[in-house]
């Protein structure tokens, strides 16, 4: 039975530390320390994205993270009441923001987004939790590539 735990958030300064500390401790305690630094980045930037696009929109609203462990992986995913798509952008070297996504893309399995008909979508990454990972990796330095791409 895979284990299963939740957290709401909102656009408050204080929401993303307080949403990273809560998945470094439930990762923690399911026994995942050997992912938890990169599932807890991957996490900061699905909600800073939920912030930050959706949740300035709608300031009465809220956001959820859900984590979800399973025999090989942790599956993230965040709940904002925005119907607009996470759309990876081009940033460039003076740009300071722009990069979660691609963020996204580098260290999770696989990631994507569902858009629900009562308003609102959900952008989910899965991690996974073993060395397994390692071998989607292909290539030396600069050059490494990921063989997986995101589903949108």
């Amino acid at each position: 039975m895979p284990d299963f735990s939740a957290c709401r958030f909102s656009a408050n300064s204080a929401s993303l530390a307080r949403i990273r500390r809560f998945t470094h401790r439930t990762l923690t305690r399911w026994d995942r320390r050997s992912c938890a630094d990169e599932v807890t980045i991957v996490v900061g930037e699905l909600v800073a994205n939920a912030v930050r696009h959706a949740l300035t929109a709608y300031p009465d609203r809220h956001g959820w993270l859900a984590l979800m462990n399973t025999a090989s992986t942790v599956i993230c995913a965040v709940q904002d009441p925005s119907p607009d798509k996470p759309l990876p952008r081009t940033a460039t070297a003076q740009d300071t923001r722009g990069r979660g996504l691609l963020i996204i893309s580098e260290l999770a399995h696989d990631w994507g987004y569902s858009v629900h008909s009562n308003a609102g979508k959900t952008v989910w990454a899965v991690m996974h939790t073993t060395t397994a990972r390692l071998t989607m990796w292909t290539g030396i330095g600069c050059g490494t590539t990921k063989e997986s791409s995101h589903r949108a």
